[in-house]
C-alpha cells in the first residue's frame, strides 16, 4: 500500500480546560512517509497555536518576581548610597555628595502624532507646488 495524502489533525491544550483543534492535509512527495511527516506537522501546529496560557502565566509570575527582587536590591543600594553621602557630608569630605538618583519612569511615554489633511490644505494648483502634491503611486 502506498500513502499519497496525509490528513493530520491535532487537539492542542491551551490550559484552563481550553483546547484548539488544528489540522493539515498534505500530499507526500516521492520518498516521504507518513511517519516522517506527522511529527513535523505536529510541531508546526504547536508553533501556530503558541504557548499554553499556564506557561505564559508562569513566565509572567517569574518575571514579576525578578523585578521585585531587583527593586529590593536597588532599595538596599539606595540606603547604602545615602548613608555614604551623609557620612561624607558629616565628615566634611564631600559637602556636595549627591543623593542616589531616582531610576523610575526614565522612558517617556510614546505619543502618536496624526495629521489631518483638509481639502482646503491640499491644493493641486500647478503653480503652487509643495511636498504634499507628490504622486506616491
Amino acid at each position: 500500500m502506498k500513502i499519497k495524502t496525509v490528513h493530520a489533525h491535532f487537539l492542542i491544550s491551551l490550559g484552563n480546560y481550553s483546547n484548539e483543534r488544528i489540522g493539515f492535509s498534505v500530499n507526500l512527495d516521492e520518498g516521504e512517509t507518513a511517519e516522517e511527516v506527522v511529527p513535523i506537522l505536529r510541531e508546526k501546529a504547536k508553533k501556530i497555536v503558541g504557548e499554553k496560557a499556564d506557561d505564559l502565566y508562569e513566565k509572567r509570575t517569574k518575571l514579576y518576581r525578578e523585578c521585585q527582587n531587583y527593586e529590593d536590591k536597588l532599595g538596599k543600594l539606595r540606603k547604602e548610597w545615602d548613608a555614604t553621602a551623609a557620612f561624607l557630608k558629616a565628615q566634611g569630605l564631600n559637602p556636595d555628595a549627591p543623593s542616589m538618583p531616582q531610576f523610575r519612569n526614565l522612558l517617556s511615554a510614546v505619543t502618536v502624532e496624526s495629521e489631518v489633511v483638509n481639502d482646503a490644505d491640499d491644493e493641486d494648483d500647478e503653480d503652487d507646488y509643495d511636498e504634499d502634491d507628490e504622486d506616491y503611486n
